[in-house]
């Protein structure tokens, strides 16, 4: 039987596992301070995490 845990590697898979830099932002609709794991670009809005959830939902 396979002892890997299910959901596959994460590792990053391209030289191995990277470290997730974070970027701090200010949320694009309600204007909280949030982390986010990827570097805006400014050409697109940036929601916090609660923000992006009830996009989501929609």
């Amino acid at each position: 039987m396979d002892d890997r845990p299910r959901g596959g590697d994460r590792g990053g898979g391209f030289g191995g596992p990277r470290s997730t830099e974070t970027h701090t932002v200010t949320c694009s609709e309600c204007g909280k301070e949030a982390q986010v794991p990827f570097k805006p670009d400014g050409t697109r809005p940036v929601y916090c995490r609660d923000c992006f959830q009830k996009r989501r939902r929609f």
